[in-house]
């Protein structure tokens, strides 16, 4: 006989059919872990965002009613540095009106400091189940230079030091025109000089706190010259270029001087008495919507003839005018003139030709009045307001103690408190402020 075969079975890592149904389920679990650890975590996130929010608005009702009762009450310091702490049950008078949570009335104490020109506020919030202060915010860091973002709770610590303040005044500048003087200055409530360099020289770091103004009246002048002549009979004209019918000589010593005409684009005849002038013409015009408006219908002229007119054209003409010289004619005897004198110095002179009337220049403005009764027949003045300054400043020390300190010690080295030191003229006190933070 034939021995029977028999299939052997494969071992080891041989399939059974069944491995499949035991990777299903070991997936399906892990997804529902992963679906319920999700689940939590947007819970807990959701959780967290009610109770900032909640504590959010407990803090923010308090703030506002703080900062209310502090201004309603004037308990806002108003030197910089100084601080007032204000106790939340004092706010909130009406038991009902106050913040709560989860049968706790919140209780606790806002500070306000005055940092340059802000409030700094500075809540402890007690007795508010998760919302109080140290339950809520992690503890103080360390003090810094720097201020802290406003998303952390902040304190603020000044730290003082100081300089002795000295006062002094400049000397006198100059005296100065009214013409040269500017609008009043907003700072000082005067009018100074439109150069400021004509005030006078103080150290750089000099701080001006006011200016001295001197007025005094100043006085120009000029006086009336006529030539004075000799009358010895002879029959005198009045003023011509040209000789005029009915006499026969012409008295050179009696020149005078037409005024120039308007400038003009006809060109004067030629004289042998007469002086011709010449200039360029433009015409002037400016702009409005991109059309050129012209003065006087595009007329030349030299000048500008309106500061509205503040553009000329390229194309140029030449424009004229001119003087003429006339004198007195005269038959029989000539006269004898002086020169042009206000007084003759000879009584022999005894009359004046007012045709022959000159005036001389201003003077320069002094501070001397020179019109009396015995000139002002022939003397004419005007006045003028001049002024001089002089700068009232101070002066500081470098700082006198050796570091910055406290409030405490500040009050105790100098045996005086801040708002009483504040008020003194020759004291300035100087903060360094440092911060502290806390962190949700």
């Amino acid at each position: 006989m034939k021995p029977k075969k028999y299939k052997i079975q494969p071992k080891g890592n041989s399939y059974d059919g069944s491995s499949e149904y035991i990777e299903k389920q070991n997936h399906s679990i892990i997804i529902i872990i992963a679906i319920g650890l999700i689940g939590i975590t947007i819970g807990l996130i959701i959780y967290r965002s009610l109770r900032s929010k909640t504590c959010n608005n407990i803090e923010k009702l308090i703030l506002t009613n703080a900062e209310n009762y502090a201004e309603k009450n004037n308990l806002l310091p108003e030197i910089e540095g100084e601080s007032i702490t204000i106790n939340i049950d004092d706010i909130f008078k009406n038991e009902t009106l106050k913040p709560s949570l989860k049968e706790q009335t919140c209780s606790g104490t806002i500070k306000f400091t005055k940092y340059k020109e802000e409030y700094i506020k500075t809540f402890d919030i007690t007795n508010c189940n998760y919302c109080s202060t140290n339950t809520r915010y992690q503890k103080w860091s360390k003090e810094t230079n720097k201020k802290p973002s406003s998303k952390y709770l902040i304190d603020v610590i000044p730290y003082y030091n100081y300089y002795e303040i000295s006062s002094y005044r400049s000397a006198w500048s100059n005296w100065i025109p009214e013409d040269e003087l500017g609008e009043i200055d907003e700072n000082y409530f005067v009018a100074l000089p439109k150069d400021k360099n004509q005030l006078p020289n103080i150290p750089e770091e000099a701080n001006i706190t006011d200016y001295e103004k001197d007025d005094e009246t100043w006085y120009s002048y000029r006086d009336k010259k006529w030539k004075y002549y000799q009358d010895k009979g002879g029959n005198y004209s009045d003023f011509f270029s040209e000789q005029p019918n009915g006499y026969s000589k012409k008295d050179t010593s009696t020149e005078i001087s037409t005024e120039w005409t308007e400038w003009s684009l006809d060109y004067p005849e030629k004289k042998s008495y007469r002086t011709i002038g010449t200039t360029t013409g433009y015409r002037w015009y400016y702009e409005k919507k991109g059309k050129k408006i012209y003065w006087n219908s595009g007329n030349y002229t030299p000048e500008q003839p309106d500061k509205k007119y503040d553009k000329k054209e390229e194309v140029t003409t030449t424009m004229y005018r001119y003087k003429d010289k006339k004198w007195r004619w005269y038959n029989g005897e000539k006269r004898s003139y002086t020169g042009y004198v206000s007084v003759p110095s000879s009584s022999a002179y005894n009359k004046r030709d007012e045709g022959l009337l000159i005036y001389t220049d201003w003077s320069i403005y002094t501070d001397k009045n020179r019109l009396d009764n015995t000139n002002s027949w022939y003397r004419e003045q005007k006045e003028k307001t001049y002024s001089r300054f002089r700068t009232l400043y101070t002066m500081k020390s470098f700082l006198k103690l050796d570091k910055y300190v406290d409030k405490q010690e500040f009050e105790k080295t100098l045996n005086d408190n801040i708002p009483n030191l504040v008020k003194q003229e020759n004291f300035q006190i100087d903060i360094h402020y440092k911060f502290k933070y806390r962190k949700k």
